[in-house]
């Protein structure tokens, strides 16, 4: 769920057609507390390509939410990244099923999980937790061994 970042100049609202009702609300308040904001819904992937210039364009203090499917907000997100933005100014929420990448602590082997919590390790056989730990480089989460 999205929270409200009191004092930012600007907020720019990014979503695809499944992301919409999450940024009402704050759409809503935005405009309440008479702050600036952009917004554009995106239908196609080929809309995105005016978004890194619009990243660029930006002035420090702006805020960005970003609300869709898996690929559309891993996309923008990057492009934000790529543009100046950090983690700490954006928030990011995806409708649907999320695929994650798993790098097995034991053989480095990429396994592909979606919501479970304990996987076996299809390369090595070793039962992995999955953990909160993100490597962005390798976009991928890390599997400890699970104690028993």
């Amino acid at each position: 769920m999205f929270s409200y970042m009191e004092g930012k100049r600007k907020f720019l609202f990014c979503m695809d057609s499944e992301g919409v009702r999450n940024l009402n609300f704050l759409v809503c308040q935005a405009l309440n507390e008479n702050v600036l904001f952009d917004f554009h819904i995106f239908q196609e992937e080929s809309e995105e390509s005016f978004v890194n210039n619009w990243f660029s364009k930006q002035k420090m203090g702006a805020y960005l939410y970003i609300s869709g499917k898996e690929d559309f907000v891993k996309r923008i997100k990057d492009k934000a990244i790529m543009a100046g933005f950090t983690e700490h100014d954006m928030q990011s929420l995806i409708n649907g099923p999320v695929n994650k990448k798993l790098i097995c602590c034991t053989c480095h082997g990429v396994n592909e999980v979606s919501d479970q919590t304990h996987v076996v390790c299809v390369h090595c056989g070793q039962e992995l937790e999955v953990s909160d730990h993100y490597s962005r480089r390798l976009d991928a989460y890390l599997g400890y061994v699970t104690i028993k």
